[in-house]
């Protein structure tokens, strides 16, 4: 697939809703979003971006989101410090493909033990799009401090919050306190998360035979085709934590569902990463939760 331009590598930059001529150069009652080029005060369509609005739509911008979701945290009373790039001390983790925005923090506040004696923190993401491919919201993950994996899953933090009145046609300020509440419910109830975790600590995978068909059962059910190789890489040792130079990360017990749940998350987090690594590490967490729960 060829990759789409991206016309500002700033998610942050200035966009307008453009509207649209017909053929004889009148106006219509629909619009596209155009971006600002950098350094310059012309607009152009999004590249690879065909979504038309009507006259009711709501724009609602990178820079909004990130303002309105600072501004609820800092009420929440809870600490939240941006996630940084793994390979990185300086760039907070956001995600921006010329389209979609993403941009994460993590709540030392809301700190449980993990199997293996690390910790798990709540991990909170800001969600944007300017082609429809998802609802401004926030979504929530546990981090896994050791090593920085984000395990997504409906099972354990739930699905994705939308903020349902801007989705709606209405004002971003009209979520503010829906979203304060949110926030709060998943930090106060994040030790929640804790018979999940042990229960793929207590899972085991009886022998090799038994971890190929698990593969195939993650692949078949949930379309995440992740390679033997990198997975069994991140099992050994070799994988994207040790080339990052996480060192903390140890498998010493290969045979556990925990230890599966890591790998997965490992390259789904650092080398996947985006959108699509968040996706994959839900459905294989879900997968693995639900059959962790069967075995024991």
């Amino acid at each position: 697939m060829a990759r789409t331009t991206i016309i500002n590598s700033d998610p942050f930059c200035d966009v307008r809703m453009h509207n649209i001529e017909d053929s004889a150069g009148e106006k219509t009652d629909k619009y596209m979003v155009e971006m600002q080029l950098p350094d310059s005060n012309e607009y152009k369509p999004i590249p690879g971006v065909g979504v038309v609005h009507g006259n009711d739509y709501q724009l609602v911008t990178n820079s909004q989101v990130r303002d309105m979701v600072t501004e609820t945290i800092s009420a929440s009373g809870l600490s939240f410090k941006p996630l940084r790039s793994t390979n990185s001390d300086t760039r907070s983790h956001i995600y921006w493909n010329g389209r979609r925005f993403s941009q994460k923090w993590y709540c030392p506040d809301a700190n449980i033990p993990a199997p293996g004696g690390s910790s798990m923190m709540l991990g909170l993401e800001a969600i944007n799009s300017y082609d429809g491919s998802c609802k401004v919201g926030l979504a929530f993950f546990a981090m896994h401090v050791v090593c920085s994996n984000q395990f997504y899953s409906n099972n354990i933090l739930g699905r994705p919050f939308e903020f349902v009145h801007v989705n709606r046609g209405g004002e971003l300020e009209d979520d503010i306190d829906d979203a304060l509440d949110q926030i709060k419910l998943k930090a106060s109830s994040f030790s929640q998360i804790t018979p999940y975790l042990n229960r793929l600590k207590a899972a085991e995978v009886r022998d090799f035979d038994d971890f190929l068909q698990i593969r195939r059962c993650i692949k078949d059910e949930t379309g995440c085709e992740i390679r033997d190789k990198q997975l069994l890489d991140e099992l050994s040792g070799h994988g994207v934590t040790a080339n990052l130079g996480l060192t903390g990360v140890k498998y010493n017990n290969p045979s556990s569902f925990w230890n599966i749940a890591n790998a997965y998350t490992a390259i789904t987090t650092h080398a996947v990463g985006g959108p699509r690594g968040s996706d994959q590490s839900s459905r294989v967490l879900d997968w693995l939760i639900n059959e962790a729960t069967n075995r024991v």
